[in-house]
């Protein structure tokens, strides 16, 4: 058209308040530019920073987030329709507790699935020859292996797990590279409770370690907010310092265990790594549907902080002896 034509429609659009429809443009070019994000629940600090970063980098990448947090298998069932109403070029799975049937309703609807911190992919990626699946996680197994040794070396000795979900894999993960260390070390796992994740049931689970008869020295918690949840059930319920009485270590780095209330030693996610690392993956997928899926795992770091520490020696019998 020319220059004049082209000056009329952009003022009569602006005198309108037009605005173009994202979707039906979509419909057009088969992308709806619109990536979903199924997100576990956001009162953990570590789900809500990843979301943040992930929505961010989208938005950079032209891309708009269709958003659902909440309970993983519950929540998918509600997300899983909007999903398909918006034709979503992809979706994204922020959670620590994902199952290959749940996984396997988006990929034979066709829609690449990439899930974050989950890394157990077998069963989710039956259908990678024809729908890309991938995951991004850290080394579970390793890093636990490690804190079992940072335990051990320091002087504990009744050392307890506080386990996540009992099907999320990260927990799963987490207690086998924990436990699997402690026997190639001659030692065994005290005690396990089940604190799903969060601070409340945290609480409870921490009350149930710390009342047994033979109560643990150390507690390795499958994550930061339980972790702090048994820091704060050991001291004002039990009278206990941390860490000679109790050493305490978490997973995750959210940012207040850096806080002076806590000083929580914990693995550190390389949590923008990931997120960059997953986009990526994800925009791949979108252009080359035919990519095979890839699993990928990033390093992590031992951050030790003042909830662990060399635990002192039992008195001698013959310490408090007068001469």
């Amino acid at each position: 058209m020319s220059p004049e034509t082209r000056r009329k429609v952009l003022r009569a659009a602006k005198e309108l308040g037009y605005h173009r429809n994202a979707l039906v443009r979509g419909m057009v070019r088969r992308r709806s530019g619109i990536i979903g994000i199924v997100a576990g629940r956001l009162d953990n600090p570590f789900i809500a920073v990843a979301l943040e970063r992930l929505s961010r980098r989208l938005q950079q990448e032209g891309l708009k987030s269709l958003i659902y947090s909440g309970d993983a298998e519950n929540d998918l069932k509600v997300a899983l329709p909007s999903m398909i109403e918006y034709r979503v070029d992809g979706c994204f799975f922020l959670s620590n507790d994902l199952s290959p049937s749940a996984a396997a309703k988006y990929t034979k609807l066709g829609i690449p699935l990439i899930v974050v911190f989950n890394s157990d992919m077998e069963g989710i990626s039956d259908h990678g020859d024809e729908v890309p699946v991938g995951a991004v996680s850290v080394d579970n197994v390793e890093m636990s292996a490690r804190v079992a040794d940072l335990l051990l070396d320091s002087g504990y000795t009744r050392l307890a797990y506080l386990a996540g979900l009992p099907a999320a894999t990260t927990s799963r993960e987490r207690r086998r590279g924990f436990e699997d260390r402690l026997a190639v070390r001659g030692a065994q796992l005290a005690a396990v409770a089940i604190g799903n994740f969060n601070y409340a049931d945290g609480l409870v689970a921490a009350r149930t370690l710390l009342s047994a008869a033979e109560r643990p020295d150390a507690i390795y918690a499958a994550n930061d907010l339980m972790a702090m949840a048994a820091m704060d059930v050991a001291r004002r319920e039990f009278g206990l310092d941390v860490p000679n009485d109790l050493a305490v270590v978490g997973f995750d780095d959210i940012p207040v265990t850096a806080n002076a209330a806590y000083e929580l030693t914990t693995i550190r996610q390389p949590i923008g790594e990931m997120i960059d690392t997953a986009t990526d993956m994800m925009l791949g997928f979108i252009e080359d549907p035919a990519r095979r899926p890839l699993e990928i795992r990033l390093k992590s770091e031992l951050v030790q902080r003042g909830s662990t520490g060399r635990r002192p020696a039992s008195p001698s019998p013959n310490d408090n002896v007068m001469y």
